[in-house]
């Protein structure tokens, strides 16, 4: 599939309230045009996740996920209790990152325990193409503002 036929198929959401959602996010920067926001599965990113392919890790296994998981999400949100996630922004795409289980501790315990990362986690990917060029102009925006990510934080 070709990106013009892809952001053809893309929804409006993608690419109007939720690019101007992502520029509210806490940013950092990191080698190679990649922006780090540490966060929350909100209902917009939730949503995003819906329009998005998921793989499980480890393993990188595609899966779509049920809608029964994605409202299982949503509940978390709506109880004000909404899961951490990563949200990893490429010129490539964007990332969300997530754990259903053991969830209290994530990303931190992935970053400094490699026991963590034998925990299932998933991650959407929205491509740039999805995004649209309102996507390209609010990461190469971002970019210029955020600083370099500590650390702790792990080169994505």
């Amino acid at each position: 599939m070709s990106d013009t036929s892809e952001a053809a198929f893309a929804p409006a959401f993608l690419q109007g309230s939720f690019i101007e959602y992502l520029k509210t996010l806490p940013w950092c920067s990191q080698e190679g045009e990649t922006l780090v926001a540490v966060f929350k599965l909100t209902s917009e990113i939730i949503e995003a996740v819906r329009e998005s392919e998921v793989k499980l890790f480890p393993g990188g296994m595609a899966v779509k996920l049920p809608r029964s998981v994605l409202m299982g999400l949503q509940q978390k949100c709506d109880e004000e209790q909404p899961l951490p996630a990563v949200l990893v922004w490429k010129k490539t795409g964007l990332e969300i990152w997530f754990r259903r289980q053991k969830s209290a501790d994530f990303p931190y315990d992935t970053w400094s325990d490699p026991a963590a990362l034998a925990i299932e986690r998933e991650k959407g990917v929205i491509s740039a193409a999805k995004l649209g060029d309102g996507g390209a102009a609010a990461h190469a925006e971002l970019l210029g503002k955020a600083n370099s990510c500590p650390a702790m934080i792990p080169q994505y």
